[in-house]
């Protein structure tokens, strides 16, 4: 037989869990028409395999490329391509770029970027998948609803919660993303918008859902001294609602916090036994990456962006935040800017801003804050590494990046972007497969491939099956490590040879070639 892309004498590993295999793929049109021992088979591209691992391309299901408007701006999103990946899910955390039902609704995103830098000509989630299906990244792309963003939908900028009625809008407003292809509902509890919703209100809102078959992925209240409490919010959900949960980057910020990730970790192996389907994924990293006013206190946060510029202009709050910022104990050496609306400020930790303007750290971060409307990103050294490797070990455990796609072109934005953006897959395969043994290569590919696909209910994708989609990708598995650094993020991994998406070639002998058929 004839194929269109024959990769030959390659160890294959499917994405099942199931050991490594010598076999050969053949690949017709953007399907998986053969695996085994395909001899002297013709192809108009044959990939020579040996001594590489074939594997599913890794599906992201914690990615921000949406929310970030990188999906819009680097179509071509070398940086996840680079690293295996041919699945991203957005509409994470809360915030979602679809359904709009107020012109407030977008305000979700202000975070982490200006929707106004993008031409919104859609309003429903069937119309915002139909402009991606034109538009054809270069990676396939699917989405969660925010429910920040139908909470703005419904009652706009306030931050209170809702009337029996404002409730059914918000109801039908999510029915209506899921029946259009909206996998499920995304939860930003620990923003403003989002912290004023009960327990209840969420379950109600989750029961809908349950009889639709999506998820609920959330983003906890707390990942830090009441990490505890919000696992068990998040495992209540599931088990009153009898939905479907996803906790997104579970991690324990702050040493304070560190002991209670084990602890968490028997929380949801207790809930799984106990009937309720809940799994969480990991970056896997010893740092993360936030907006730096999400440090503030949580009273000084609610409303949102333009309630907390405020109470920065009013003295007496300025002063009552930075007391409390004092309590906290913050390492400002450990927390680096990596992107602000004023470039001065970037690539420069906390501490060292503080002590140029010669004032407090606790003052130079509102001071930071007021000066780049609070659009300011971070890279905070505050998780345990041990935690990381407990974390990913776990069974329920699945590998994201938690970062966005992008390009080497972005460099010149003058913004830094955390490693991850560029280099979560390799430095999970290289750090905790190939150096730490930490698992067997057929476990750390499940987590990163079917994992995620049978979690968000992905059909033909995540697995090298016969008539699945063919996403591959082919690497060299004691090459394969990221060289992305805190300093120097804008750097693609090595190791990485071909990544296939939709049968088609989007990286050919490690480079990527500039092909958009996601």
């Amino acid at each position: 037989m004839a194929y269109d892309i024959l990769i030959k004498s390659g160890t294959l590993i499917d994405g099942t869990g199931a050991p490594p295999a010598l076999a050969d793929v053949g690949i017709k049109d953007d399907k998986i028409a053969e695996i085994g021992a395909l001899g002297d088979s013709r192809a108009k591209i044959i990939i020579n395999a040996l001594g590489k691992y074939v594997t599913p391309g890794f599906v992201d299901i914690t990615n921000h490329s949406d929310t970030h408007l990188t999906l819009f701006q680097y179509p071509r999103l070398e940086s996840l391509l680079m690293q295996g990946i041919t699945t991203v899910i957005g509409g994470n955390c809360g915030a979602s770029l679809a359904p709009l039902g107020s012109r407030s609704a977008i305000d979700a995103i202000r975070k982490w970027a200006d929707p106004s830098s993008i031409n919104l000509n859609w309003a429903s989630m069937s119309e915002f998948l139909s402009v991606i299906d034109n538009f054809q990244p270069a990676v396939n792309f699917g989405t969660l609803a925010g429910y920040s963003t139908l909470r703005r939908s419904v009652i706009g900028e306030e931050a209170r919660i809702f009337t029996p009625e404002e409730l059914s809008k918000l109801k039908f407003l999510l029915q209506e993303s899921l029946r259009e292809g909206a996998f499920g509902l995304s939860l930003g509890l620990s923003y403003g918008h989002e912290r004023v919703s009960s327990t209840e209100e969420i379950i109600e809102v989750a029961e809908s859902i349950a009889q639709s078959g999506g998820i609920i992925k959330i983003h906890l209240r707390s990942e830090g001294k009441e990490l505890l409490a919000s696992v068990n919010e998040a495992i209540r959900i599931g088990r009153e609602a009898g939905v479907s949960i996803q906790i997104s980057h579970l991690k324990a910020i702050g040493r304070k916090a560190w002991p209670s990730l084990p602890k968490a970790l028997e929380f949801i192996q207790h809930a799984r036994s106990s009937g309720v389907d809940i799994n969480f994924d990991v970056s896997p990293y010893s740092t993360t990456g936030s907006p730096l006013y999400s440090l503030l206190p949580a009273w000084s946060r609610e409303g949102g962006f333009g309630k907390l510029l405020e109470r920065l202009k009013n003295e007496r709050e300025r002063e009552r935040i930075e007391s409390e910022l004092k309590e906290f104990t913050l390492h400002y050496d450990r927390i680096l800017i990596i992107s602000a609306k004023s470039s001065s400020v970037v690539g420069h930790s906390m501490a060292e801003v503080a002590e140029h303007m010669k004032i407090a750290p606790e003052r130079a971060m509102l001071e930071v804050l007021s000066a780049n409307q609070g659009r300011v990103t971070i890279v905070g050294r505050t998780v345990s590494a041990r935690n990381t490797q407990t974390a990913l070990r776990d069974p329920n455990a699945l590998v994201a990046s938690d970062g966005f796609g992008t390009s080497q072109e972005a460099f010149e934005s003058g913004n830094l972007v955390h490693p991850r953006s560029f280099g979560a897959f390799p430095h999970f395969w290289h750090r905790f497969v190939q150096d730490k043994s930490v698992l067997k290569p057929e476990e750390a590919v499940r987590k990163m491939t079917s994992g995620p696909a049978v979690k968000l209910g992905i059909s033909l994708r995540g697995i090298v099956a016969k008539n699945y989609f063919a996403d591959i990708a082919v690497f060299d598995p004691k090459l394969f490590h990221d060289r992305a650094t805190h300093r120097n993020p804008y750097r693609y991994p090595a190791g990485i040879e071909w990544v296939l998406v939709n049968g088609k070639a989007a990286v050919e002998q490690g480079r990527p070639v500039g092909v958009r058929v996601g």
